[in-house]
């Protein structure tokens, strides 16, 4: 099943947003109470509505407590801003992520419930995308505009599989798999320690153990397929 996120807020940042979700294959909701703004994206996403965010029975109305997520993308009224943060936890969604000028207003956000906020900084909006593409990758890297290397811990549907057997499932998702880290248990004179060992280049006959880190390099939108069908295995 694909994700479902919403973007509340159709300026620059959250239009990146929106549109780089729908293209790694996200159904992507974006809302906005300016009417220009909502049509001038409706060809780009699922769908487009014009709504006022701060609103929580207009959201309810438009079914946001069962998005996977949701990204506050509001400019400059903090207000606004705040109560959208507000309505959106208090309707369920388990991962809100908005935008903060300053790091008290990261702090205010915070204590309501924002999942992850966003400082000028780090304010490009298909980078706050690309974080959103799945929770089991714990780490990714972009190479180019659309690729990456992900890294996530194997998954138990993968447990015990050879190497040969893990490409030819990565190869449905035209992904391939880079490496592997493997921690490996040693004594020492404090303890019971382990020891990370990288498999370079695994062998066709290598097996996947539990624990394994898998180094996988692909299409962002293939990543994402490959993320939601580990998700719902």
């Amino acid at each position: 099943m694909k994700k479902r996120i919403a973007v509340i807020g159709l300026g620059s940042f959250g239009r990146s947003a929106a549109i780089t979700l729908t293209q790694m294959g996200v159904e992507v909701i974006a809302i906005d109470k300016d009417f220009e703004n909502v049509d001038s994206i409706k060809d780009d996403v699922l769908i487009a509505i014009q709504v006022d965010g701060t609103d929580q029975e207009s959201l309810e109305e438009q079914d946001l407590q069962h998005v996977d997520a949701a990204v506050v993308a509001i400019g400059t009224d903090f207000e606004e801003t705040l109560l959208t943060v507000a309505a959106l936890k208090k309707l369920g969604v388990p991962k809100v992520v908005s935008r903060a000028r300053t790091r008290i207003r990261k702090d205010i956000l915070e204590q309501v419930g924002c999942d992850r906020v966003v400082l000028p900084e780090e304010e490009v909006g298909h980078n706050v995308a690309k974080e959103l593409i799945s929770d089991i990758f714990f780490d990714r890297i972009e190479l180019g505009k659309d690729h990456s290397i992900a890294q996530l811990v194997a998954p138990e549907a993968m447990l015990g599989n050879h190497i040969d057997e893990l490409r030819r499932r990565l190869e449905d998702y035209q992904l391939n798999i880079v490496t592997i880290k493997r921690q490996t248990p040693r004594r020492n004179f404090l303890g019971q320690d382990t020891v990370e060992h990288i498999i370079s280049v695994p062998k066709a006959d290598d097996m996947v153990l539990e624990g394994d880190i898998l180094v996988l390099f692909g299409h962002d939108k293939n990543l994402r397929e490959f993320a939601d069908d580990v998700d719902t295995a």
